[in-house]
């Protein structure tokens, strides 16, 4: 497990330190000497530094942990990455899934489904009648979830997720 967590651990320890910059930024700014400034061995003890590492290992494929958990541990970590104050949702920009951060993220999160439980773009187009771009940009609404298998560098559609679109018949055009 050490060997696992240290794989990433410089990938982990960069995203603590960004999302700590700007959050101590926003804190000393509402109340200057609010707070103390945190190392990284607190920073990684806390609640993101524990997802991440938990992500982490679930990315490299040393831990199991229920689908829904896994996901709701990558949607704390995107919000904090992504949603800006005064905002009603985030929106994750496709580049993101390129950095190490991403790819991590991804990785853990394609191994929270089995293969059946997902489709290609192809399909997910096939099966509800649209395009290509059409299930991509239904990706960026989020009106279907997907996950992308870094090693093969494909994105696959939760088939779920369109079995529910066709069963309600949407058109979000």
């Amino acid at each position: 497990m050490e060997a696992t967590v240290s794989q990433w651990q410089s990938t982990i320890d960069d995203a603590l330190r960004v999302v700590y910059s700007a959050h101590h930024r926003l804190v000393s700014s509402l109340f200057p000497g609010a707070q103390r400034p945190l190392n990284i061995e607190e920073l990684r003890t806390g609640r993101l530094g524990n997802d991440l590492q938990r992500l982490s290992m679930l990315a490299s494929g040393d831990l199991r942990e229920p689908r829904e958990q896994v996901n709701e541990r990558i949607d704390s970590v995107l919000q904090l990455l992504f949603w800006a104050p005064m905002a009603e949702d985030y929106q994750v920009p496709r580049s993101f899934w390129e950095t190490e951060l991403g790819r991590m993220i991804s990785m853990a999160k394609y191994r929270a489904y089995e293969p059946t439980e997902l489709v290609s773009i192809g399909q997910a187009a096939l099966r509800l009648k649209v395009t290509r771009p059409t299930v991509y940009r239904w990706m960026d609404e989020k009106h279907l979830d997907y996950v992308r298998d870094d090693m093969s560098g494909r994105t696959f559609v939760v088939l779920e997720d369109v079995e529910q679109l066709i069963d309600q018949g949407s058109s979000f055009d």
